[in-house]
């Protein structure tokens, strides 16, 4: 089978190395010619990643070698999803979209299948998101990994996992293609406050609070988008949260490090030299949440970092501050 991944940034090269493993042709689109040469030519990426048994794969940066796909993996960053799928769309035609891309729309605030659904005309039984707690640093060491599809199509999604699946890659499957999509894009915000946290010292119990209420207006904002609680509670919600909000791997999470340390935001994302999702989508979903009238208060504490108004202490206050109330509320 002829599988297509548009990007080859590291979550597109860890997918391009499992697919090849799994027997399938794949082809990955690069709108840089150097990327193309030196993957076709010596196995390896720009950046040094190095495809091992990758006799079926090649890139290319042409769409019209796309159409011939079956599948067509898109990672890339939300900022760049809507200029790149507009060239690639009007060549394809009964191809199933799989967006790995775990962002908001910074002009709309739209969700990747939103835009090719309500932009580009793609059925919603042709969409299928991929997410989960899936570091790729992990996944080029064959780490055991669990991922989630999720669809309208259950043949779509079960054909799909096989396709994917292997003895380190377990996907499992959903129908809540919005609240799946959504986790992976508001697990980024937090773990960026998850960083920041743990690079000013705090406690385990600190910690433990900390990423409890993370997760409360990650479950607050989801559900007042539409999605369900128990996809929240699922490997694309909860798993993928604490997979990146622990994880010094993480390009959120070193953004908040950095953060912590003084670094102004300009300077933070130089640092990295990575794309950081989580910083635009804060800034989408403080927007979204004030819309709606959502309390959001440490999404509103990590805006205040950006702007250097705020301290741990008055982080800290927010919890202190609250009046006694339930642990856990079901509805928001």
């Amino acid at each position: 089978m002829k599988i297509a991944v548009i990007g080859s940034g590291k979550f597109g090269r860890v997918l391009a190395q499992i697919l090849g493993e799994n027997g399938h042709e794949v082809i990955i689109f690069s709108r840089r010619q150097t990327e193309v040469n030196s993957i076709n030519k010596d196995k390896i990426s720009s950046s040094g990643f190095k495809f091992n048994n990758a006799s079926n794969i090649r890139a290319t940066n042409e769409v019209a070698d796309l159409s011939s796909a079956s599948y067509i993996l898109i990672s890339v960053s939300s900022k760049d999803f809507r200029e790149v799928m507009s060239s690639v769309i009007p060549r394809m035609s009964s191809q199933i979209f799989v967006s790995c891309v775990k962002g908001f729309e910074e002009r709309t605030g739209k969700l990747m299948t939103e835009i090719l659904n309500s932009d580009f005309g793609v059925p919603e039984d042709r969409l299928v998101v991929l997410s989960g707690p899936n570091l790729s640093i992990e996944l080029d060491n064959c780490e055991l990994t669990g991922t989630v599809l999720a669809g309208k199509s259950k043949n779509v999604l079960q054909d799909l996992a096989a396709v994917l699946k292997n003895d380190y890659f377990i996907p499992y499957v959903n129908n809540d293609m919005n609240g799946v999509e959504m986790g992976g894009a508001l697990k980024n915000i937090y773990a960026i406050v998850s960083g920041y946290f743990h690079q000013k010292g705090v406690g385990e119990n600190t910690i433990g609070l900390l990423l409890t209420k993370c997760l409360e207006e990650m479950r607050l904002f989801s559900q007042a988008k539409g999605a369900n609680f128990s996809t929240f509670l699922g490997l694309s919600g909860v798993g993928d949260f604490f997979s990146t909000a622990l994880s010094k791997d993480s390009r959120n999470y070193r953004f908040g490090t950095l953060l912590a340390k003084d670094f102004s935001v300009e300077e933070a994302l130089k640092e990295v030299n990575d794309t950081v999702e989580g910083y635009q989508t804060s800034l989408i979903v403080f927007e979204e949440a004030q819309k709606m009238n959502l309390n959001l208060q440490i999404l509103n504490f990590l805006i205040s970092i950006y702007e250097s108004t705020k301290s741990l202490e008055d982080a800290k206050e927010i919890f202190r501050s609250k009046s006694i109330e339930e642990d856990i509320k079901l509805k928001g």
